[in-house]
């Protein structure tokens, strides 16, 4: 059974632990944290014209939920990234959030079609987004990127965006991933960007089972070699994909709040397979995915899980810890990182036990 997510009290105590949960995000596209403030200032400054919708998140005053929709307001806001300040000042804003979500690290999908437009170089964006980042990373708030390229753009183009990626000389690019529209591009079509990309050491990430179903899940594996899984929602009910998983070592991003804005889950057909997928033994990471396009936060994500998914509040403090086990973290860093965690968790366990009860009582 869940909790009352309605009763106020009980939400307001949820979400107030999830906030202070010390966290590692590792699916969230930069691109879709950017306000709508943000973007009508950018778009007054390069001079496009903006269609209100996208202002407000996906479903919003009975707005259209749907992956469409998603697509043209994150693509409006990949157009309105220009030059490195307009890349900095969207970075400056977001790890201000984080830090006032309590999340330590980072990994943050980029998309920098613009540097392959000529709308700005590459070096000097990357060069002007280090120095955001060690401001930030000196508090406490560290991040590493992530090169996503949409499948719709095709396997070259995701070749060149790889290409620079690897050839970052600022020391922010982690790994790579294939996102967008998951019918357009098969898997096969990216193994060999995939092999440049995992020759020179990186993390290994794709979309799949968000809008296509289990066997793009399997390719994604098998053809690509993913160390993670972005969504998966596919995978629900099907014990053989879920053991594949499991005995693979892939874990999978989980984005509730987004899938049920782009219509990957609906909840009138059943609860978000999260569950399911702790249940199997598959790793798990909790994210936001695109806030300002769907609403989200990841503190709200995680206060979900509790609310809405029933998971209690030591188990998501197994779960946040669990997330830096499959975040791509050098060994020193990440047994920093586990010891400053596990520092915060303690300090939490006795408004963690009151949580617990509420939420018990709530549901008994």
């Amino acid at each position: 059974m869940t909790a009352d997510a309605t009763a106020p009290s009980l939400a307001a105590q949820a979400h107030a632990l999830a906030r202070r949960l010390p966290k590692a995000e590792l699916h969230v596209h930069l691109e879709g944290t950017m306000a709508g403030g943000l973007l009508q200032r950018l778009a007054a400054k390069h001079g496009m014209e903006l269609d209100p919708v996208v202002l407000r998140p996906l479903g919003a005053d009975g707005g259209e939920r749907s992956f469409t929709a998603f697509l043209a307001s994150f693509v409006t806001r990949l157009r309105a990234l220009r030059d490195p300040d307009d890349w900095c000042a969207l970075l400056d804003d977001f790890l201000r959030a984080q830090h006032g979500h309590n999340v330590k690290y980072t990994e943050a999908f980029v998309t920098f079609y613009g540097a392959l437009r000529g709308d700005y170089v590459l070096r000097d964006v990357l060069r002007a987004m280090a120095e955001v980042e060690r401001d930030w990373h000196a508090r406490g708030c560290a991040l590493r990127l992530v090169m996503d390229s949409p499948r719709q753009f095709g396997a070259e183009m995701a070749m060149q965006l790889f290409r620079l990626a690897a050839a970052d000389e600022s020391g922010l690019f982690v790994g790579v991933g294939i996102g967008g529209d998951e019918l357009l591009g098969p898997a096969e079509m990216f193994a060999p960007a995939f092999g440049f990309a995992a020759e020179q050491g990186m993390l290994l990430t794709a979309h799949a089972g968000e809008q296509g179903g289990p066997d793009s899940i399997r390719a994604a594996v098998d053809v690509l070699g993913v160390h993670r899984i972005g969504h998966g929602v596919a995978a629900a009910g099907h014990e053989d994909l879920l053991h594949h998983l499991r005995t693979r070592g892939v874990a999978v991003d989980v984005c509730p709040g987004s899938n049920r804005a782009t219509g990957a889950w609906d909840p009138a057909h059943g609860p978000h397979p999260v569950r399911s997928f702790v249940q199997h033994g598959v790793r798990i990471d909790v994210g936001s995915d695109d806030p300002a396009v769907f609403g989200t936060d990841v503190s709200g994500e995680w206060a979900d899980l509790m609310l809405r998914d029933g998971f209690t509040p030591h188990e998501c403090f197994e779960l946040t810890l669990g997330a830096l086990d499959v975040a791509y973290l050098d060994d020193a860093h990440r047994a920093r990182l586990r010891a400053y965690f596990e520092a915060e968790l303690e300090d939490l366990r006795g408004d963690a036990a009151a949580l617990e009860e509420s939420l018990h009582q709530a549901t008994a």
